[in-house]
């Protein structure tokens, strides 16, 4: 499956092993409390178009199967897209998208990847009414369950022998009207044959409908 980019270079869906959430949230606002780590806008059409990364933090761990040539790391945050202006609310055809850029020194045969699911959570009510000995008698309920596990995708990034710098679109999700927040729980990136650490940057981008685009670019972090 391969990953569509506007005006820019993505990489290849393939599958890799790992495994990851991507929770994909629409609300009002975010946290409060929440630390911004990134921020830029645009004026497209009239309206500014705002795009944010909140509480970001990406923390490498040891590779499972203790090879020096593998990392792993997991990704926490938050990305956040704003339209403001008159009729922002009507807005449609706003292309989200979630990546990173990453770094390395040297590989053999390397790759690095990431994979992500969104729980499909289905709500479900009823109610009954029957009689017993006591008279006529109603029951009411509501529950929710996690149907399945879509969509589930796999990016994945071919590394050159030598030094390089590449981006890799992981997500991306069209939406309509003025606000998109899409929280990131447990990012699982996984790298092979790399000599020495990589560099791994957290972007979020916003293209607008008439493909004017914004993005964030986190602080490099070294695995």
């Amino acid at each position: 499956m391969g990953i569509k980019s506007r005006g820019f270079k993505a990489a290849r869906n393939s599958v890799l092993a790992g495994a990851a959430v991507l929770g994909m949230v629409v609300g009002a606002s975010g946290a409060a409390s929440a630390e911004v780590n990134d921020q830029n806008r645009i004026v497209s059409d009239g309206l500014e178009v705002v795009v944010t990364q909140e509480d970001t933090h990406i923390h490498g761990v040891p590779a499972l199967g203790g090879s020096p040539f593998n990392r792993e790391f997991f990704h926490n945050g938050r990305g956040t897209v704003n339209l403001i202006g008159e009729d922002a609310a009507d807005a449609e055809g706003t292309l989200f998208q979630f990546g990173y850029q990453f770094a390395w020194a040297a590989s053999i045969d390397g790759a690095i990847g990431v994979t992500y699911s969104t729980p499909d959570l289905t709500l479900s009510a009823g109610a009954s009414v029957g009689v017993d000995s006591d008279g006529p008698s109603a029951e009411q309920s509501v529950g929710a369950a996690v149907t399945d596990i879509l969509p589930q995708a796999y990016a994945e990034l071919e590394l050159t022998p030598a030094p390089g710098i590449e981006e890799l679109v992981v997500a991306e999700k069209e939406f309509n009207g003025d606000f998109k927040t899409v929280q990131f729980a447990n990012v699982h990136g996984t790298a092979s044959g790399v000599v020495g650490a990589i560099q791994v940057r957290p972007f979020v981008r916003a293209i607008t409908e008439n493909g004017d685009n914004v993005t964030t670019y986190g602080q490099a972090w070294t695995v």
